[in-house]
């Protein structure tokens, strides 16, 4: 059975809503991440790389482009210092912020639907 075009958008609206609820978890564990990244665990940089490649992914495939840009900068840092062996969490720190800044956008926007 097909769905109408009505049915889709409210479908959508549903998984966006979902993904917004997932992001807002997890840049809370992204930020236990940064602040471990400081010991320069390699380990610990890859963990923040896997969970923002996600975040961006899905964020664009939903049309959440600040979230994924920014998500798609932090996965950027932590694959250049996982492939350099150093990791300068000062730079993790401003891009999580960043990252966290177009998470409260996006929070907003919605409830002001």
């Amino acid at each position: 059975m097909a769905s109408g075009p009505d049915e889709l958008r409210a479908k959508m609206v549903q998984i966006a809503g979902r993904y917004i609820e997932r992001v807002t978890r997890e840049v809370v564990q992204l930020k236990t991440l940064v602040d471990n990244a400081a010991s320069g665990n390699l380990d610990v940089v890859r963990e923040i790389e896997t969970l923002t490649h996600r975040m961006h992914g899905s964020g664009a495939m939903l049309q959440f482009h600040e979230i994924s840009g920014c998500a798609g900068e932090m996965e950027r840092l932590a694959a250049g210092f996982v492939a350099s062996g150093t990791v300068d969490q000062p730079r993790l720190v401003e891009a999580l912020a960043n990252l966290q800044t177009a998470i409260d956008k996006a929070v907003a926007a919605r409830a002001a639907t």
